[in-house]
């Protein structure tokens, strides 16, 4: 059913809406007052169309005088039903004192005319307000001495958007060709209106987008920052780590740590960042004096023990007191006023051997999914970064040493490059690596932050520089060679 069908009619179950019979003497007069309904609402049609952007205002300025000026009626008002309230708002008008437009409300229900009408199916005509019992007259009228009046309602889609509404301030009888004729307009301004929310969801939705791209952007030129900074790092993996925690301040975090498995299974506080000076002093201290406890609930050491993410959106104190072990480490905790907590483990050939904890304090920031896949991104990139800076020098004491922490057996199958193997950049080699892992080009592109043209890129390079043409027969000819550990 259409919106004029849906509204057809002075009351709900009557006939499609038509012209009342001219059958009278004073038939021209009512003909005159027909055609001039009808031309005003052609009028208001072709610059409602032809002047999109006037705006909501703009419109409903120009329905209002309008139609005051079409009916001859000296109040003419657009109520907008106030969302999740129990009142409407003038929204627009003719002929009322000023402070009453974009202020004077009027209740719902039976509470008004207005309110009436969207509960009423149809609309609603008042011979003589003063007498009027099916519903309340709003102070609005009685401030202007309003008699007499018509309502119709607004829909748009589904739902109302408001009330249409004509008053006098002597008795009038409002003939069914008026009450057609705001019905008319109703349905016009609901139709445009409902252009006007379309557009403006789209329009949203395109400026939403286009902040998601940013922020894409954003993070990916970041992790490739990151990454070039990291792989550029001395063969020290303490510095390493230390650069990765400036890295993450201010960017991921107000406050970052790096920690890492020690002989013996300790667990050692390696790096701290923090964007305020003055609290890097506190955060220092909380290492020193309080030393992670391996069965503490949230942090490292349940990261290390999981070998999964851990994520806190909302820090509250309840987090606080879990973790603190008497009353003045409870209070030096509450002192760095932590909101937001993530942390990430760190991996060498798998297995987890440190983390990285980033804390926001700022009041209005807090943590979700994208920050998670972003911090996992630096963690990734300070692995890689370890891994290929004590795989370049050969340092597989080192290496060893990093595994045992980290709960393997430290074992390594030594491998030797064949002096005829070729020279693959560091990046080829990663992906050369994740190629053997059995991973496709979409996941290694998930992995170290590349698109998938870079990654099919590398992989062509690398089957090249092999001398393969497949990728299976290039993952065994860099064994052979000893470009990869059998």
């Amino acid at each position: 059913m259409s919106k004029l069908d849906r509204t057809a009619g002075v009351r709900a179950g009557s006939e499609p809406r038509r012209s009342a019979p001219l059958t009278e003497s004073g038939s021209r007069g009512r003909l005159e007052a027909l055609v001039r309904q009808k031309e005003a609402v052609a009028r208001l049609s072709i610059n409602a169309l032809s002047q999109p952007g006037a705006g909501i205002d703009g419109l409903l300025g120009e329905v209002c005088q309008t139609v005051a000026e079409t009916l001859g009626v000296r109040y003419c008002k657009v109520l907008e039903l106030v969302p999740d309230k129990d009142h409407l708002l003038l929204r627009a008008g003719v002929g009322w004192r000023p402070g009453y437009v974009g202020r004077a409300t009027v209740g719902t229900n039976l509470q008004s005319q207005a309110g009436y009408t969207l509960i009423s199916n149809g609309p609603i005509v008042v011979r003589d307000l003063r007498q009027e019992l099916r519903f309340r007259g709003a102070q609005v009228l009685h401030d202007h001495g309003v008699v007499s009046g018509a309502s119709v309602a607004i829909r748009v889609g589904e739902h109302f958007y408001g009330v249409l509404s004509v008053h006098t301030e002597s008795p009038r009888t409002f003939t069914k060709n008026d009450v057609l004729f705001l019905e008319d307009v109703a349905d016009l301004l609901g139709a445009v209106l409902e252009r006007y929310e379309d557009e403006r969801e789209s329009t949203a939705a395109a400026v939403r987008e286009a902040e998601r791209a940013e922020v894409a952007e954003r993070r990916f030129e970041f992790l490739q920052g990151a990454n070039a900074v990291l792989s550029a790092s001395t063969p020290d993996y303490a510095m390493t780590l230390e650069n990765t925690a400036r890295l993450a301040v201010p960017t991921l975090a107000d406050w970052c740590f790096v920690d890492v498995v020690e002989s013996g299974g300790r667990i050692h506080r390696l790096a701290v960042g923090y964007s305020d000076p003055q609290e890097l002093e506190l955060a220092q201290a909380l290492g020193h004096h309080y030393p992670l406890d391996p069965n503490a609930p949230h942090g490292t050491p349940r990261v290390l023990k999981s070998g999964r993410p851990e994520i806190i959106p909302e820090v509250d104190d309840a987090v606080l007191r879990s973790i603190a072990r008497n009353e003045a480490h409870l209070d030096l905790l509450r002192r760095l006023e932590p909101r937001s907590y993530m942390c990430v483990p760190l991996r060498l050939r798998r297995r987890p051997f440190g983390a990285i904890g980033l804390v926001l304090t700022h009041p209005a920031r807090r943590y979700g999914a994208p920050d998670l896949q972003l911090a996992e991104g630096l963690a990734h990139c300070a692995s890689l970064a370890i891994d290929n800076a004590l795989g370049n020098r050969h340092d597989e004491r080192a290496m060893r040493e990093l595994l045992r922490r980290s709960g393997t057996d430290g074992a390594l199958v030594p491998y030797k490059v064949d002096p005829d193997a070729p020279e693959l950049t560091r990046r080829q080699r990663e992906v050369l690596r994740l190629m053997a892992d059995g991973k496709p080009a979409r996941e290694i592109s998930a992995h170290l932050h590349l698109s998938e043209a870079t990654v099919r890129n590398h992989i062509r390079s690398v089957k090249h520089a092999l001398g393969a043409r497949s990728q299976l027969e290039a993952i065994a000819q860099a064994r052979k060679l000893g470009v990869l550990p059998r």
